[in-house]
Parts: structure tokens; sequence; C-alpha cells
């Protein structure tokens, strides 16, 4: 798993706080590098999300479906969906990421804008994602640029234009499909309580069939499902996690508290960890990126 420069929660929401309460749109143009391992972990965020990839090439996972992306194309992706994010077959990528709370396209979550045409189209039985045409691409694009510029009216401009796509959207009825039924709806929600698991019970003692107990499905079950969704193995996804958590810890505290707290027994063990997911030593690390 990658590095993150975003606030994660142990259920991998992100905690960013996207916009105002008076306008709660965000945008984030990002730089995604394989060699530095910038690139975006699995998460989930309340607001819906617009991509726009800038230059280069971007794999997204969203759930258990892989998406390329070229420059110049798009994607919608609905709220609370896992996804990731990382430059496929080049070295670096760079994506607009407009982040948007639906109330901005609702007004008012008793309105009849946001129950006819919105609160249908973002529940948990609903599509995970759509790519884009290139016609909504290029919406895209507009209205990251217009919240680089922030030109007089960028507010109303921005707004018109998420309104256009979202109109667009409904009429190419690119966010209509059948609605799950509630067995698939529990699998959506079903990786999430296991990250939380996994990041919570990480300096203790995990075994396959403590998580699959957690969910309620048997081990061979809890195993395949999880790597399907994560792309990894529950154990193989929980060694990166715990050298991430090695890296903040040479910051927060001394290197012999912090190999007690993530139960590892020795440091020959923690340095070789350490160096399979940086790709240096932890002496190297903090010479090179903490001082």
């Amino acid at each position: 798993m990658p590095l993150t420069h975003i606030k994660i929660a142990r259920d991998l929401q992100e905690l960013t706080l996207y916009g105002s309460k008076e306008f709660p749109v965000a945008l984030y143009e990002t730089t995604l590098r394989l060699a530095s391992m910038d690139v975006l972990p699995l998460h989930w965020h309340k607001e819906i999300q617009f991509v726009y990839i800038k230059s280069g090439c971007v794999q997204y996972r969203i759930e258990a479906d892989v998406v390329v992306l070229e420059t110049g194309e798009g994607l919608f992706i609905n709220t609370s969906r896992l996804h990731e994010a990382k430059p496929y077959h080049v070295e670096q990528a760079v994506t607009y990421c407009v982040n948007i709370d639906p109330l901005l396209i609702g007004g008012r979550e008793d309105s009849i804008i946001m129950a006819k045409y919105i609160q249908p189209y973002i529940t948990n039985n609903r599509l995970s994602y759509r790519k884009l045409t290139d016609e909504l691409s290029q919406k895209v694009k507009h209205m990251a640029n217009l919240l680089q510029e922030q030109a007089p009216f960028f507010e109303l401009k921005v707004w018109g234009e998420l309104l256009g796509i979202w109109e667009s959207m409904l009429a190419q009825s690119m966010l209509t499909e059948d609605i799950m039924a509630p067995s698939t709806i529990v699998q959506h929600e079903r990786p999430k309580a296991m990250l939380d698991f996994l990041h919570t019970h990480y300096h203790q003692k995990i075994t396959l069939a403590d998580l699959a107990a957690h969910v309620y499905v048997s081990p061979a079950e809890c195993s395949c499902f999880f790597k399907k969704i994560v792309g990894l193995t529950p154990f193989t996804y929980l060694s990166p996690t715990l050298s991430t958590s090695h890296k903040h810890g040479a910051i927060e505290g001394s290197r012999a508290r912090h190999y007690h707290n993530c139960g590892d027994d020795g440091l020959g063990y923690y340095i070789e960890k350490f160096k399979e997911y940086t790709g240096y030593s932890p002496h190297v690390y903090r010479k090179k990126f903490l001082q």
C-alpha cells in the first residue's frame, strides 16, 4: 500500500474538509508518482467526486472494479465508495479531483431537487462510478479551471457547470441502474468493517478466522472477498500498513516504544519490513524525508 498525504480514519474514511459550509466544493490537483509512492491510497468520502486526468495515465480501483483513464478522460465516483489511484505504466500522472457535497446541487435535504434528482442516485444501492464522455470530461476540466482561477462570480459559474454536468448525466441515463439487492448492499459495506478491524487490531496477533468472524463469513470467503475489493490479501495489505505506522512513529516516539506498540519482536524484523515497503532503511529514510 502507498503512503498517504490525506487524513484517513480507521475505516478509511477521508477526514479532509472540502470547501466550506457556504460553498462545499474543493479542487485538488494531485501529482501521482510511482518512484516516491505518492499515490492516492484506498479511502472513501461522503462527497461525490469528479476526476479529470490532466496528464499521464491513471489506474483507479473503485471497490471491485479497475478503470484505466488516459489524459483528457474523466470519471464520476459516487458517495461512500472505496477507491484508490496510481499511475499506470507511467512514472507520473496529474489529476484534477473535484469533491462536492451533493447539497450544493440539491440545495436542501427536503427540497424537491434533492428528493427527485439527487438522493435516488447517490444512495448505497446505486452505482459506484461512471466513466464520463469526452464532452463531460471537458466540462469537469472547465469546472476545475474555474476553481483554480477564482475570477469574479466563479462560484456561480462552478455551480452552473455542475448543474449542467448532473443534468447531462441524468439525461443520458448515466446514473441509472437496477437497485441492488439487500445482500449486495451488505457486501458494499463489508470492506469498511474489515479495514476498520485490521486498523484497530493491527498491533495484536490477528488470524484470518478473527477477521472472518468479525464480518460473519468463512475464512476462505473473507480472504477472497478482501482481495477482490482491495487488490491484496488481508495480511499482505496489513504489512505495508504497519510500515506506514512505523514511519509516523519514527517522528512521534522512540523506536523501542514503537516496536512494542506495533507488536514487532525485534529490530531486524522492523528494518526488513520497513525497507521492503519504502525502499530505504529507517536511518536513510529519516535523513532523506524527516529532517
